[in-house]
């Protein structure tokens, strides 16, 4: 039974353990952020909030004991230097854990763990006399008024300049009606006109036609009537010949 045994082994000897320990932190300090399964990162929470605290510390021995469990001494000097006073108000929790599923293969929950950097005088929670001010209704500045009519005015202009050229619109289309509707009539006065016009013709043809006809047979009773005539007048002057005789 595991009872007081709150240490993880990981299923790996003491060195590889304390090896990859002393990676995961020495990245979590240089990165700002790591991706591992959430176990890990659990065991890891303890060992880079211990380091966060002696940072905080700032003393020559808190320097030497994290230099004896961080491998590079660059990270060391931004835990020190940069970390350090962004975690001064805190008083623990310097990390945080998000999980982002399993992973592919064995399902092991994976997740990311980063430090935490927001102050906390941001998450604070209001107070009342920040809420009543808030609450309160803003004054209204004249200027803020004149801007609002201007903003008005332009607005009723935009509006009345919509409804003139809507009103163009529609007399512009009633007159291009109009003179549809005229062309349209003028169009039938034609064929009606024509239609009359063929009429007479299709009348007056036989007419015509009978003219035409009747020619002949009255030329040729004129020609008739000229030598009846003749023959008259030369009957007549053998007439008047034999009598002077």
């Amino acid at each position: 039974m595991r009872h007081r045994r709150r240490a993880k082994y990981f299923g790996v000897k003491t060195a590889h353990r304390k090896a990859m320990f002393r990676n995961m932190a020495t990245s979590l300090f240089r990165h700002g952020r790591i991706t591992t399964t959430v176990t890990r990162a659990k065991e890891l929470r303890r060992i880079a909030d211990k380091l966060v605290t002696l940072a905080k510390e700032g003393s020559l021995h808190s320097r030497r004991q994290a230099l004896s469990f961080i491998m590079d001494k660059t990270v060391v000097a931004k835990l020190f230097s940069e970390i350090a006073p962004l975690m001064a108000e805190r008083r623990g929790g310097y990390t945080r854990i998000v999980k982002i599923g399993p992973r592919r293969g064995d399902g092991a929950m994976m997740c990311v763990i980063e430090l935490v950097r927001e102050s906390i005088g941001s998450s604070k929670a209001k107070s009342k006399k920040e809420i009543s001010e808030e609450q309160v209704a803003p004054t209204v500045i004249p200027e803020a008024q004149e801007t609002q009519k201007s903003v008005d005015e332009a607005a009723e202009s935009t509006e009345s300049e919509l409804q003139t050229k809507e009103e163009t619109d529609a007399e512009a289309t009633s007159q291009k009606s109009s003179e549809s509707l005229e062309k349209e009539e003028g169009s039938q006065d034609d064929d009606v006109q024509e239609n009359s016009l063929d009429d007479s013709d299709e009348s007056a043809s036989p007419d015509a036609q009978d003219a035409e006809e009747d020619k002949p047979v009255a030329e040729a009773q004129s020609e008739e009537k000229v030598t009846e005539q003749t023959k008259n007048q030369a009957t007549d002057e053998q007439k008047d010949g034999k009598q002077e005789e």
